[in-house]
């Protein structure tokens, strides 16, 4: 099973807690770990080779720095806004790695795997290019900007299956480079964007269980619904309630990370048992105790009144706009 990682040094702590979060679900699978890196320092690629290869698993660095430099040579006004541009790194993935890699699972370093990977890995994935889990929460006025109708699904990047191949075969990385350029560089989340525009149409829809939010844990799923019209078609509320109990990888995007003092997330504990089992210190961040008890409240808040949280979502997602001058 190929695994992918993409991080810059700052990421490093938290991709050791996602590694071995996969290596402890992951026994007895054969696993070879891909790290696209920016910038790492050689100590530290060299302490997470020894902790994965002490378990017996592979793992392969490529350092893709000048790659990122030569795409800003291409798009001047290249522009990632609050996002690190390692993000930019997923869409090196297929030129990247081995010719004979025609399947790989790519995860965000901010995630836990609690379950086996091996069904979601088997999943077969046809003539699409990428199977995703949907983003049903994603802001309205994102997907006008995007030019996606109200029943296209927009879908979240911290899980990609890749069909390279597929990806290959169709020159879908070039595609994506050109239509970056087309936008100039600037688009609120990237490369996420961009291969949902880009792929439409040839990407399968996966379980929201392989890519659950912490942040969900306090939505509805009639709120959800309700969002984002398409999702009811793509996960019924059985599945749903299934990826809130029971998720086989969590993602830690949004501000209530659980390194953060006083975040209080309810995946919290799981985080910290893989946390205590890597290699690297992941540094408690302090003083940000009164924030965090305001967005907890908010929290609880957008499970009786969803539309608050929606108005404060578009009102952050405009603030994020006007900053990326888009």
């Amino acid at each position: 099973m190929h695994i992918i990682y993409g991080v810059d040094d700052n990421f490093i702590p938290l991709l050791s807690v996602s590694i071995s979060s996969v290596l402890h679900t992951m026994q007895g699978e054969t696993l070879h770990f891909h790290i696209l890196s920016m910038g790492c320092k050689k100590e530290n690629e060299e302490k997470l080779r020894h902790f994965i290869e002490g378990e017996g698993q592979k793992i392969s660095f490529y350092e893709l720095e000048e790659k990122l430099q030569e795409l800003k040579k291409r798009i001047p006004s290249l522009n990632t806004g609050s996002f690190s541009p390692a993000t930019l790194l997923r869409l090196f993935i297929p030129g990247v790695l081995p010719k004979n890699v025609t399947k790989a699972l790519y995860l965000d370093a901010d995630t836990v795997v609690l379950q086996s990977l091996t069904p979601l890995y088997a999943t077969a994935l046809s003539e699409n290019a990428l199977g995703m889990a949907t983003e049903p929460s994603i802001y309205k006025s994102h997907c006008r900007f995007l030019g996606l109708s109200e029943k296209e699904p927009y879908f979240n990047a911290g899980m990609i299956l890749w069909n390279l191949s597929y990806f290959r075969e169709q020159g879908l990385e070039e595609q994506c480079l050109r239509y970056y350029q087309l936008k100039k560089g600037r688009l609120p989340f990237n490369d996420q964007d961009i291969l949902n525009i880009v792929c439409k149409g040839k990407i399968k829809p996966l379980p929201q269980r392989y890519n659950f939010f912490s942040n969900y844990y306090y939505f509805r799923y009639k709120a959800l619904c309700e969002n984002a019209l398409w999702y009811e078609k793509l996960e019924k509320k059985k599945g749903f309630k299934r990826a809130k109990a029971h998720p086989v990888m969590v993602h830690f995007a949004g501000a209530s990370r659980p390194y953060v003092r006083g975040s209080g997330n309810p995946y919290g504990r799981a985080f910290r048992y893989y946390a205590e089992n890597s290699p690297f210190t992941v540094e408690e961040v302090k003083g940000k105790e009164l924030f965090m008890l305001l967005y907890r409240g908010m929290n609880v808040l957008s499970f009786f009144f969803p539309k608050l949280r929606e108005r404060i979502g578009e009102a952050y997602y405009r603030s994020l706009c006007k900053k990326m001058k888009i």
